[in-house]
């Protein structure tokens, strides 16, 4: 056998070389050595999710496409194809909620309500999203069902969450389940409730976060139909929402989590159509809606409300003008801003953070007519003023006094508590931050055994008897709202009392 000689062998070593930095090496050739340099110092400097998380935020680099498989998002190619694609409507919290027009048949037995919402934060608690209301009986407000935010921890509006409240005609008080976490601002989410007779579930983009069966029957009856309103985006206390909604869905039958979530991504089932009550795409709500007095319509969303959202495991990332928002961001790791280690850094390396500031409050101090018995004294808000400057001064703040006097009587024989809203007093539900003697307990809510405390001879005895003054005996029998008894600014507790 005649070998190769080797000026053949090394040109076929030269030929492989080419081959090869074909497949492997042009890629690399097509960057600069500057943007290799830059994408180098990117991955060092791009911040983590949390400031002794580095590792976690270099997976991913500004400009290159972001893989999200992990994250189940709303296809929107369904919708794409779809004409009732609709839009989403922004909601002020003042004035613009809607309430559905009376020819529409409400379900009054098993239910299903969808919705795309995108809250903002700072809402109050409770905020009401959508809801069931009774009209004609005013002495129970609570009467059908809600769907809002509302904040699950004693402190304020700490930690507030999605809940949905049901309560039927026949039923003796009200049941509510929460999502299992906070709701996160200004990012889209998918809350659908249902009620199947039995069973009200609660479910936050497809997941089922809340069951309850403390409920049974119809909501309510064929009688009172003509008496429930549906509404959005609040309801008839103001405690109104403030935000975003899209694609509202109602249908008379307590639809399952493969359907919620089938639904979800943007594929209708044609099998569904016949128990579909409303779809609400927000192109022409006055055909459906009627504002409230004075209101006004809630405007279309700037900029757009489809945003980028949910997609099937298996799908693309698509077009982000078609999706909706609601990526899964990674907690921080402290509570607040001041909890970073950056920020801790900069506010005691830079002198501009720690220089002098001014906080200016005010105190308004309500007296009677005769300008005596005012709320505080002089000396309690100087002790106060002293208390405060003390307390902030060796974080350079100080505080500054102004004093605004009102003199009226009715006001200052009226009893005000922070917090404790008038529709949370005597509502069978104890509310912490109605939990005080001047409100009895809650008006009996908060008191252990309440129900059986109240003898019979002290029913409707002419004297307003504390332990007496809840809805289970009828506010002692009315001797609680009665001004020739008691001063019922601050005895009377009835929701349906012109002297609450």
């Amino acid at each position: 056998m005649k070998l190769w000689t080797s000026p053949w062998v090394f040109c076929l070593v030269i030929l492989l070389l080419c081959f090869g930095s074909e497949c492997g090496t042009v890629q690399r050739k097509g960057r600069s050595k500057r943007e290799l340099v830059r994408i180098r110092e990117a991955k060092a400097t791009i911040p983590g999710a949390c400031a002794t998380r580095l590792p976690r935020g270099k997976r991913s680099l500004p400009g290159l496409e972001r893989r999200v498989l992990p994250h189940r998002r709303r296809s929107a190619q369904a919708v794409e194809n779809s004409s009732d694609r609709g839009k989403s409507v922004y909601f002020t919290g003042r004035g613009d909620q809607l309430r559905l027009k009376p020819g529409v048949e409400i379900p009054r037995g098993n239910f299903t309500l969808e919705m795309w919402i995108k809250p903002e934060g700072g809402q109050r608690s409770p905020t009401v999203i959508a809801g069931l209301y009774d009209k004609c009986f005013y002495a129970s407000s609570d009467r059908g069902w809600l769907l809002g935010i509302e904040a699950v921890s004693e402190h304020g509006n700490r930690d507030p969450r999605f809940f949905f409240s049901l309560k039927t005609d026949r039923a003796h008080k009200v049941t509510s389940i929460h999502s299992n976490a906070r709701y996160v601002p200004n990012q889209w989410a998918h809350v659908a409730v249902t009620y199947d007779g039995v069973y009200m579930k609660l479910f936050v983009n497809g997941a089922q976060v809340g069951v309850s069966r403390e409920q049974s029957g119809d909501v309510f009856s064929h009688l009172t139909k003509k008496c429930k309103v549906l509404m959005i985006g609040g309801n008839a206390l103001n405690h109104n929402y403030r935000g975003a909604v899209e694609r509202v869905g109602l249908w008379r039958q307590a639809r399952g989590q493969r359907q919620i979530i089938r639904d979800m991504q943007g594929h209708e089932d044609p099998q569904d159509l016949p128990q579909l009550v409303i779809r609400e795409t927000f192109e022409h709500p006055g055909r459906k809606w009627l504002t409230v007095k004075d209101g006004s319509f809630p405007q279309p969303e700037q900029g757009g409300g489809w945003r980028v959202g949910f997609q099937g495991l298996g799908g693309g990332i698509g077009n982000s003008e078609g999706l909706l928002d609601t990526m899964l961001e990674p907690p921080p790791c402290g509570q607040t801003i001041c909890d970073n280690i950056e920020v801790i850094k900069n506010y005691n390396n830079l002198w501009n953070f720690r220089r002098p500031k001014k906080v200016r409050y005010r105190v308004i101090n309500i007296w009677d007519d005769t300008r005596t018995r005012p709320t505080v004294t002089d000396h309690q808000i100087s002790l106060q003023h002293q208390q405060l400057n003390d307390a902030f001064s060796p974080y350079n703040i100080t505080w500054e006094l102004s004093i605004y006097n009102v003199t009226n009587s009715s006001l200052r024989n009226r009893l005000i508590l922070a917090n404790c809203d008038i529709s949370k007093v005597g509502d069978d539900v104890c509310d912490p931050e109605c939990n005080h003697p001047l409100t009895g307990y809650d008006a009996g809510d908060c008191m252990s055994g309440h129900r059986n405390r109240c003898p019979e001879s002290k029913q409707g005895n002419g004297v307003c008897d504390p332990e007496c003054n809840c809805e289970n005996f009828s506010y002692d029998l009315g001797d609680c709202c009665n001004p020739n008894i008691t001063d019922v600014t601050k005895t009377c507790f009835n929701r349906s009392s012109p002297y609450k």
